[in-house]
C-alpha cells in the first residue's frame, strides 16, 4: 500500500512538473501541442501560465471544545535574577 501511494506521488508530481515546464519554455509547449501559439489554445500548462487554476476549498467544522475549568495557585513569591546582559562572557568590550 505504501508503494502505490509513494507512485502515485510521484507521478503526481512528475505530470506537475510537466505541466510547469511547458508553462514556462513556450517551444516545448509547441513541441508538444501544435496548436499552442494559437489565441484560443486552452490546456493545462496555459491555464497555469494566465493563473486561472483554482483549487477547491473545503470546510472543515469542529466540535466546539467544552469548557474547562482552569485553577493557579498563587505565587508564594518572586525570584529576580540580576546579571550584567553588556558584558556576556561571551562578548567581547564594547566599542
Amino acid at each position: 500500500m505504501r508503494a502505490v501511494k509513494s507512485g502515485a506521488a510521484a507521478f503526481s508530481l512528475g505530470v506537475f512538473l510537466l505541466v510547469q515546464t511547458m508553462a514556462v519554455v513556450p517551444a516545448f509547449h509547441a513541441w508538444v501541442h501544435h496548436d499552442a501559439g494559437e489565441p484560443n489554445h486552452e490546456c493545462a500548462a496555459t491555464l497555469f501560465l494566465n493563473g486561472q487554476v483554482y483549487s477547491p476549498t473545503t470546510v472543515v467544522e469542529a466540535p466546539p471544545c467544552p469548557p474547562v475549568l482552569v485553577s493557579c495557585a498563587p505565587a508564594c513569591g518572586v525570584d529576580f535574577v540580576s546579571a550584567d546582559v553588556r558584558l556576556l562572557p561571551s562578548r567581547g568590550p564594547p566599542a
